[in-house]
């Protein structure tokens, strides 16, 4: 009886420290965590205002055109007053034209300040490079090529004039003073959205500060005429366009385009004219040419 009562209360020793681990277990053991619910990716909704940035870099003097704009969504948060907002009637021709005062960079929003318009102060000044100047001629329908010249076309621009050659007789001669000058504008006008000819009274050119010089010179010399450049001249190059140096201008005297004068050549002199010579010295070169005196 001793031994079972004994065994008995062992039992519920026995049985009780089991209870107990388990319970102590079963606190410090942390149930795993339910499995989370998967998180829905949701889009934002596109931003309802669209205002108008550079489609890539435009640097100071670009002249806008359509294609160097685009829109782009923007937060209604950070819309600033200043930008172009898009709108149902809005069209980007009314860019066209302008000029960039200050580089615009890709995504950049346009804003009126960072661009000056055609008659607007400043305007040419915002189109002239770093160190080249502005300076205007005049033409007529003939020394402007009947109106077929542009803004941004290129042009080599002629003198003709007299020049002395010995006795009461003046030779005519015709010379290339000026190579690769950029037109900026036809009277008042840097655009011609129709590209349709139109004969101006004067043509605006971009020059050097020397090409300046020359041009207000020449102007004085004789008359002046423009001769238009190929678009495809200088497409692909890597030829710097700047005037040419006087060495390299050509020049044509009267003697070579007329029958009734000697030319420098040897040709015979008219009939019933007497010949002479003249040594025309331009620079380091000298040149001799042949004319006819024609009568006493």
């Amino acid at each position: 009886m001793n031994i079972n009562m004994r065994s008995i209360i062992l039992v519920g020793i026995a049985l009780v420290i089991a209870g107990i681990t388990a319970f102590m277990a079963r606190s410090l053991i942390k149930p795993a965590a339910a499995p989370q619910a998967q998180q829905q990716v949701v889009k934002a909704a596109p931003a309802k205002v669209q205002v108008l940035v550079a489609a890539f870099d435009l640097h100071t003097g670009h002249f806008l055109k359509k294609d160097d704009l685009v829109w782009q969504s923007w937060p209604d948060d950070s819309l600033h007053e200043n930008y172009v907002r898009k709108t149902s009637d809005f069209d980007l021709e009314q860019f066209a034209g302008a000029v960039v005062k200050n580089t615009i960079v890709a995504g950049e929003p346009l804003t009126e300040s960072r661009i000056v318009r055609p008659g607007n102060s400043g305007f040419m000044a915002a189109v002239l490079p770093v160190g080249q100047r502005a300076v205007s001629i005049r033409v007529n329908a003939t020394s402007g090529i009947s109106g077929f010249i542009f803004p941004g076309d290129r042009v080599d621009i002629l003198l003709t004039h007299k020049v002395s050659a010995g006795g009461k007789r003046k030779a005519q001669a015709s010379e290339t003073v000026l190579r690769n000058v950029r037109v900026l504008a036809i009277d008042q006008r840097i655009a011609n959205p129709t590209h349709t000819p139109a004969v101006g009274k004067t043509v605006t050119l971009e020059v050097s500060p020397k090409d300046a010089e020359k041009i207000s010179l020449v102007e004085k010399m004789g008359s002046l005429s423009l001769s238009l450049r190929s678009l495809a001249q200088n497409e692909g190059s890597d030829v710097e366009l700047t005037s040419a140096s006087p060495e390299d201008n050509s020049v044509t005297w009267d003697s070579e385009v007329s029958q009734l004068l000697t030319s420098n050549t040897g040709a015979p002199a008219a009939k019933g004219g007497k010949s002479f010579n003249v040594k025309v010295v331009r620079g380091n070169k000298v040149q001799q040419l042949g004319f006819t005196k024609q009568g006493n």
